[in-house]
């Protein structure tokens, strides 16, 4: 059942209050860091020319490193940057359950490549990292059999969050030409005014919103559009009619807050922590370049008797007969130097809120003389410093993203069959682990300390208490430790073949020891068998021995 025109303009009305409290915060970030953001009008700005606010563009450099760094990071679509395992680590082990897992991966990944994502993801997160918020919807677009991405300006939705922290409601108010809205519904939905308005104005525009939230009042028996999930309704705000009532199996947007107060629904960014700085460095980059203009171009003291006979061009001529009557630049004391230091501390300060050098770092040690265990283990410090944020994307965007694409898939058959092991009963959950660069990074990093520590400790305490060591168990710390620096597990030995090596090396070591006692034997003897020719000693026991056999 559809909202009615009142009930939808209560829920639009109340998100749009909190959404207008906002507001301002985000005005002076899209003016200051991303102004081709700072359009706020609902039409009338196509091309236009945002106004020029930024005399310095340090805090723009961070904010584009900051989001290239994550995204060829995080995300790349050169790497796998996501692998599937059971939620039960013994269902991995089930016949045909891995090759299935990665035949399942290699459909989401195809649907990746073939859709627009890789190029929405990054307006994606240049809107997370600046505004702090950024939505994502994520379709299924039957006439091109893809996935369709598309990522919103925040000035179009407003959002409203589930008990649970996540977001689960999204009214995006909006304004489409008319054309569009014919070719997407077609006259049959369309209120005849509106048809009206197509006929005389198609490239005119209409106010539509567009909300999805969840369905309460719905029939489970039914699985039909008006009884999914989530509601679906596009509204047509001019004739106060729904054009078109639908639904979702899974809720279409990605939301994701960069950081956020457990009492607001929108998230906090490194440009709003910034954004102070960010000001203050602008007004010193104008008043720097007014200086710098002044230095160039200083005023000048022109005598009385000149005005209008002056020239003040290259190679121009100005006659005068009093020697003291010259014209002359106006020293107006102006001192640089200070100013200079004082921006370039700003700017520093900005690059260390946006973090953006953590991956100048990571790329710059590939070319150091370091170890590898040196580079993966400063990787790891630089990748823990992004650990929550990480985690957010992770709950809110990729995960989400991840089971969006499996669902679409699914409904259209594109995915592979599960083997019969998988159906013999217990949980058949599948688990998401993320592969990127920075998350292998973290995952090392947290797993190795771990790891290191406890060896460290044990060799201290065993130097002391070599009893001691009999708690620890070698293996598994070493099984620990190569897992946590990614090492594949088919390099991993299993326990049966690991017991057969040592029993073949204590058998050799047997052996061995065989061997030397024999060669020492035989050493022995050769070095008496000299002595076994020499004549008895008449006081020694052997010929006392031999006496008295006589």
């Amino acid at each position: 059942m559809a909202l009615e025109y009142f009930d939808l303009n209560a829920y639009l009305g109340a998100l749009t209050k909190i959404h207008q409290w906002w507001k301002p915060l985000w005005q002076d970030i899209t003016d200051y860091v991303l102004q081709r953001r700072s359009f706020w009008d609902m039409e009338g700005q196509e091309g236009k020319r945002p106004a020029t606010k930024i005399y310095d563009d340090s805090a723009l450099d961070s904010l584009q490193l900051l989001v290239d760094g994550m995204v060829g990071y995080l995300v790349s679509p050169k790497n796998k940057w996501f692998r599937l395992q059971m939620q039960d680590p013994k269902q991995n082990k089930l016949p045909g359950v891995m090759d299935y897992l990665e035949e399942v991966e290699d459909v989401l990944y195809a649907e990746f490549a073939r859709s627009n994502f890789y190029e929405a993801v990054s307006e994606f997160f240049l809107d997370a990292a600046s505004i702090g918020t950024a939505a994502m919807l994520v379709e299924d677009d039957v006439a091109e059999q893809r996935t369709l991405f598309r990522t919103f300006h925040i000035k179009e939705y407003r959002i409203a969050e589930a008990r649970t922290g996540l977001v689960d409601t999204l009214f995006r108010d909006y304004k489409l030409t008319n054309r569009k809205i014919m070719q997407t519904w077609g006259a049959d939905k369309l209120h005849p005014s509106l048809l009206e308005d197509i006929k005389n104005s198609p490239y005119g525009t209409t106010r539509i919103v567009h909300g999805v939230y969840p369905r309460s009042d719905r029939d489970y028996t039914r699985a039909d559009g008006i009884n999914k999930p989530w509601a679906s309704e596009y509204w047509d705000m001019k004739n106060q009619v729904v054009i078109d009532e639908g639904g979702y199996d899974s809720f279409p947007f990605l939301v994701w807050r960069w950081r956020k107060n457990t009492d607001e629904s929108y998230g906090r960014s490194p440009a709003a922590d910034a954004i102070n700085d960010v000001m203050r460095l602008n007004q010193m980059g104008k008043t720097s370049l007014m200086a710098g203009q002044l230095a160039v171009e200083p005023p000048l003291n022109v005598p009385q008797d000149m005005q209008g006979k002056e020239r003040i061009v290259p190679r121009g001529y100005n006659y005068y007969t009093n020697p003291q009557k010259i014209i002359s630049p106006i020293d107006l004391g102006a001192r640089y130097q200070v100013a200079k230091e004082e921006e370039q501390e700003i700017r520093d300060q900005i690059r260390s809120i946006f973090r953006s050098r953590i991956f100048v770092l990571m790329e710059m040690l590939e070319g150091t003389n370091r170890t590898a265990t040196e580079v993966r283990e400063i990787k790891g410090e630089q990748a823990a410093v992004l650990g929550a944020t990480i985690g957010r994307l992770n709950s809110e965007t990729l995960i989400p993203l991840i089971n969006r694409e499996y669902d679409i898939c699914d409904r259209n058959a594109k995915l592979p069959p599960a083997p019969l092991a998988l159906y013999a009963g217990g949980n058949r959950t599948i688990k998401i682990e993320f592969m990127g660069p920075l998350a292998e990074a973290q995952k090392r990093y947290h797993r190795s300390q771990g790891v290191i520590a406890a060896t460290a400790l044990a060799a201290d305490i065993g130097t002391i208490f070599p009893e001691s060591l009999d708690i620890a168990d070698g293996d598994e710390l070493m099984r620990a430790g190569l897992d946590a620096q990614g090492a594949p597990q088919k390099a991993i030995r299993e326990l049966p073949e690991i017991r057969k090596i040592r029993q073949m090396r204590q058998q050799q070591q047997a052996e061995q020891q065989q061997l030397a006692m024999s060669l020492e034997t035989q050493k022995n003897v050769a070095g008496n068998f000299d002595k076994l020719n020499q004549p008895v000693n008449p006081d020694s026991a052997l010929a006392q021995i031999a006496g008295g056999r006589e």
